[in-house]
Formats: C-alpha cells, structure tokens, sequence
C-alpha cells in the first residue's frame, strides 16, 4: 500500500522523492529539502498547503507545489471521508481526469485509502492565476471561459452507460426513485435551517420558491431522457483560476470534490446565475450563452436538440437551490459565508422564478 502523509507536517524531502519519482517527475533527481510555506484558501472540506522544494538538480522540475489533506477540523474530515467528499477527488484525479477535456490542476500524486482514513493531492502550483469571487461574479470573457471548459468537461463522456457505477467506486449506484427520496429527504430536513437563517434576508417570492420546491424535489431529480454525463456540480467562480500571465493557462478548474453522474445543464444554469449579481444582465446574455454551449457541444460530436437543451437549462436552474439550502446548513456560519449563501439563493432562486422551472415539474 502506497505511504499516504495526510498532515502538511508530515511532507519530508525522502517522502517527496519517493512520490515525485513514482509520478515521473523527479526523473532520478533527488528533493534535498522541502519547506512549508503555509495554507491556501480557507480550507473548509480541504486543506491546501504549498510547499517549496530544493532539488539535488531542479532542471525541469517544479520549485514548488500544492499539497491537498483532509480538513485540520476533526468533524469536517470525518463527514468528508463519510459521504465520500474525500473519494471523488481522488477519483476524478486518478481516474476520471485524463479522459476528459477540461483544463485541471496537473495533479501529480493522487493516494487514498478509506480504511486509514488517509488522502493525500500533489499538484502543480499555479500561483500564476487569481481565484474567482462568487460575490463579484465573472465578465463576460470569463464565462466565455467557463463555457467552453464546460464542454471540455461534458461532451467526452457524454451518455457514458459505465460513468454512475464508476463514480461510485464499483458499487452499485442507488436507483433513481432512490436518489429522489434521498434528494427530497435532504432537502426537507434542511430547508426549515436554511429559511431561519437567511430567510428575512431573501425576497419573499425567493423564499416562497425555495418552500415551494420542497414537494418537488424528488420529481426534479427524476429529471429526463436526456443522457447524463460527468459533471462538476460546483462550477463556479470560487472554484475557478484565471490566468494572470502570457504564459499561465487562461482557466483552470478546480475542487472537484462534488463530482457526479447527471445533466450537464446543472452546471450551466448555476455558473450562469451564479455569475451575474444583477438578474437583468443574467436574463439578457443567458439565452446566448445557452447556444453557444449546444453549438460547441455539438461541435464536439454530441447531439442535443435546442429545445431540449433549453428544457434542462430550466431545469437545472433548481440546482442552485438546493445546494445552497443544504449548504446553508452544513456550513459553518461566517459573515462572509452568509453574504455568499444569500446571494447565491437571490441569484438562483430570481433564475428559477425568470424560467418559471417549478412549471415544469407539475
């Protein structure tokens, strides 16, 4: 069994040459130091580290990277190895990755093991690019970006009979009148936190939409015949970089904690609403954006009619509900997390009710 260093602390030179050599990235070259330079980010679910390394001969050989562990908070990385949190990221890097499109971190170690309750990422260090804000949301560029990267990451496995069972490392994936009663019960013990926290902050028909979806979920998740594929599921902008130099990628996506097997539209619908502060300027490009998105989809070799297309992007609008009332709740409470939190409910919640979505479930 692979050695796994779960702690930023217990990262040493030896280790590092073992793992970098194993990945084809010391190429015989030796680490004769290694130094932690401290945490990335706020490390909610997981905790990023960046290290810098001495090599016996650094030709060719990165000068620093980034660490990712389990969270340093005890609950948080218990919940996250229980509800796989932990395994789809090391899924999706050390299998999914290279059969998909999308621009990524190049993650060079990727080691997991449930029954330690170990999980370790090396990755490039991309200190060459800035992390979106979802608060300020994305240009018109960016989400130029974002869509293009979407399709990158939709198309390849788009239908993919084996993808649900894959995701689920080999066991049998839960029926999808299972998945409706999980999503509906979920949803329904969340909501009543989720309207004590945030509701006097919403507008009351966002509100009355996010109670009204409660009767309604297990309908959403049934969805429709269009076939599923591999999706982020938390694509937006927090979760992007965007490079900042000539020679730094133009995006690369990260977190990919929440990988599934579902409709592609979720992601659209929820980077797009996700990305426009005013709902105005969201309702005045999203119908383009919409098109371009099939029009490069099917560019790619995937067939999707543009009614039924515009069908799911209604649909998928709802995701931004009920990841931010679950969220809601499962998160710690910060103020910088409930203005986020609210503006993600105001932004998909005026997004659900623009595309009157509820219309569509009954």
């Amino acid at each position: 069994m692979s050695d796994i260093r779960s702690e930023p602390s217990q990262v040493d030179a030896p280790w590092l040459t073992d793992a970098l050599e194993e990945a084809g990235v010391a190429r015989g070259a030796k680490v004769l130091d290694v130094e932690y330079a401290g945490d990335i980010g706020t490390g909610q679910t997981g905790r990023n580290a960046r290290f810098h390394l001495t090599w016996d001969d650094g030709e060719g050989r990165p000068e620093t990277l980034v660490g990712k562990f389990p969270s340093a908070d005890e609950n948080a990385r218990v919940s996250a190895f229980a509800n796989g949190t932990y395994l789809k990221e090391w899924l999706f890097y050390s299998e999914v990755k290279s059969t998909v499109g999308i621009r990524t971190p190049e993650c060079h170690v990727a080691r997991f093991d449930a029954d330690a309750q170990a999980f370790v990422l090396l990755m490039e260090d991309l200190a060459t690019c800035c992390q979106g804000d979802q608060l300020d949301g994305l240009s018109a560029d960016q989400l130029a970006l974002a869509v293009e990267q979407a399709v990158a990451l939709h198309a390849p496995r788009w239908g993919d009979p084996s993808l649900e069972t894959f995701l689920s490392n080999g066991t049998p994936p839960p029926t999808v009148e299972q998945a409706a009663m999980l999503a509906q019960m979920m949803y329904g013990a969340t909501l009543p936190g989720f309207l004590d926290r945030l509701g006097d902050r919403l507008d009351p028909d966002i509100a009355e939409l996010a109670s009204a979806f409660g009767d309604k979920v297990g309908a959403w998740v049934t969805g429709t015949e269009t076939p599923p594929t591999v999706i982020h599921l938390d694509f937006r902008a927090d979760n992007f970089l965007f490079g900042e130099t000539a020679d730094a990628p133009p995006l690369v996506v990260c977190d990919w904690q929440t990988i599934s097997a579902g409709p592609a539209m979720s992601d659209i619908a929820y980077v797009i609403s996700g990305s426009h502060p005013d709902a105005g300027d969201r309702a005045a490009v999203e119908g383009d954006l919409v098109e371009e998105y099939r029009r490069q989809l099917n560019a790619a070799g995937v067939t999707y009619g543009a009614d039924d297309c515009w069908r799911d992007y209604r649909l998928g609008s709802l995701w931004g509900m009920v990841i931010t009332v679950i969220a809601t709740v499962s998160a710690a409470q910060t103020e910088r997390g409930d203005d986020m939190l609210t503006a993600m409910a105001q932004r998909h919640g005026r997004q659900a009710l623009d595309l009157d979505a509820l219309a569509l479930l009954g």
